[in-house]
């Protein structure tokens, strides 16, 4: 059996983050990022209308639920179109196979031409990928469309990493709100507590961005802080208008 081709980069560079897998810290990061903007901007203009504390929490808490629906369900709905239309290409590609030998193989050739292959090795190169179907359309894919099989997403899993994730974004923001009775002190250790959250988010994507641990947790805390800032200020803006 041919290896896969993360399993390929996981033996050459040995550690699995240098397969295609680690792109998914775009995902993870996006969403948790969302929980934090999103669950400061609403506890910072609950907080100011409401001054029972348990009440905050409770619409806290509602508000976060709603959002790691909406997170799961726009994640798979959105992979869930990318893996249709990669696999309607991947359908059409194994039709021309079929269809139209001549041009796919014609295909091959102005490929390994790009590459700086003569003739010789490109029919070389022909005789040797046409002779399986499953090798040829695997090529064809991989080459002429520039899809590979590991970037065809599950719907169900990308949905529930996002929603996951987002919720993991959210508990640094409303878990003071949880422990502390006052609203303004509970507001302030959110505040901070996001701020630690958001340096060490930066220091974790180093195992993935090879970084340098302080500079990805300054850069990651710097645009983190700017982001939930302006939620902040978003929430009090609402407040203020409703009040």
């Amino acid at each position: 059996m041919e290896p896969r081709k993360e399993d390929r980069l996981k033996a050459w560079h040995g550690e699995s983050w240098h397969t295609p897998r680690g792109r998914l810290i775009r995902d993870i990061v996006y969403s948790i990022d969302t929980g934090l903007i999103t669950t400061v901007a609403f506890l910072a203009g609950v907080s100011a209308l409401v001054e029972n504390n348990h009440k905050v929490v409770l619409a806290g808490l509602v508000q976060i639920g709603a959002g790691a629906i909406a997170i799961f369900f726009g994640a798979f709905i959105s992979t869930k179109a990318q893996k249709d239309f990669f696999e309607s290409q991947v359908k059409r590609e194994r039709r021309e196979i079929e269809e139209m030998p001549e041009k796919e193989t014609r295909e091959i050739r102005e490929i390994f031409e790009e590459y700086g292959f003569d003739a010789q090795e490109q029919e070389a190169a022909v005789k040797r990928i046409t002779s399986k179907k499953d090798l040829w359309l695997k090529f064809m894919v991989q080459e002429e469309i520039g899809i590979s099989p590991s970037h065809i997403d599950n719907p169900s899993s990308i949905g529930t990493i996002s929603a996951l994730s987002f919720l993991v974004g959210a508990v640094p923001a409303i878990l003071p709100f949880i422990l502390l009775q006052n609203p303004n002190l509970a507001l302030l250790v959110s505040a901070v507590t996001i701020l630690i959250f958001l340096f060490a988010l930066g220091v974790w994507k180093t195992r993935l961005t090879k970084l340098h641990w302080l500079l990805s947790g300054l850069e990651t805390l710097a645009i983190g802080g700017i982001s939930c800032g302006l939620g902040f200020l978003f929430g009090r803006l609402v407040q203020a208008l409703i009040g």
